[in-house]
This record gives structure tokens, sequence and C-alpha cells, in this order.
């Protein structure tokens, strides 16, 4: 658990019950993008696929304030590489745009970066829209 000193924000891996926050932010981020068309799923579904069976699909690191509220989350899985084995995908990042510059992104980031080192994984993908700023993220 890390804490982002700006906002009290504790970073922290996800549990079932923030899976109704983290679908807003996933809606929100999916708006930004242009793309809330194509988002198929809702807080139920990843309660499931996240909490509810015996190999989760994926993994969620929040970032949390100090009343409950989540305001990002990095959402991310397992993968493979035929060349360096294990690797992890960083499916979402997403800061609310009222935090950002703060710092978050970064270690929401980091904490999932430490996951993948701490395994041994040596490859951790991450893929942005060109148009959208967090391209210049790190």
């Amino acid at each position: 658990m890390l804490r982002c000193q700006e906002f009290n924000v504790t970073i922290r891996k996800a549990r079932r019950e923030d899976m109704i926050q983290v679908y807003k932010l996933i809606k929100a981020l999916a708006e930004y993008e242009r793309l809330e068309h194509q988002v198929c799923i809702d807080d139920k579904i990843l309660q499931r696929d996240g909490f509810d069976i015996d190999s989760p699909a994926f993994t969620c690191i929040v970032a949390e304030l100090s009343d409950g509220h989540i305001v990002g989350y990095a959402l991310y899985y397992y993968s493979y590489s035929t060349w360096v084995g294990k690797s992890i995908l960083l499916e979402d990042l997403y800061v609310q745009p009222a935090y950002r510059r703060n710092g978050i992104g970064k270690q929401l980031f980091m904490a999932v970066a430490k996951i993948a080192h701490d395994a041994k994984i040596r490859r951790m993908d991450f893929h942005v829209l060109s148009w959208n700023p967090a391209v210049d993220f790190l």
C-alpha cells in the first residue's frame, strides 16, 4: 500500500466491492477515448471475472481518497511472450481529470511495475491511443 501525499491517496489492490466505482471510471475512460459504445460489461461482470472465479481474468489496483472515493485505477492481466515468457499487459490506467498531474498515475503504474518485478516478469506492455496526452506520461 502506497500513499500519495498531495491528496492523501492510498494505492492498493482492489476489492470486489470497488468494482462499482471502477466501472464508473471505465465508462469515463471510454467516453474520453470516444469509445463508450464499445463498453459491453458492467460492475457485476467485473466482480465475477475479477473476484468470483478460481482464476481471475484480471487484477486491479486503485487510488483511493481517505473518504473511500476511488479516483483512479490500473487494470492488468498476465499474458505470455514467446520471447521472454510470462508478461503483464496493463489494459487501463486512468485517473480522474481533477486528480491528474499529482503523481497518482505514476504511483499506479509503478505499483503494477513492482508486481511484475517482484514476480520476475521481464515484460510489461501498455498501449495508448496516439492522440491521447498520456503518450507523454512516462
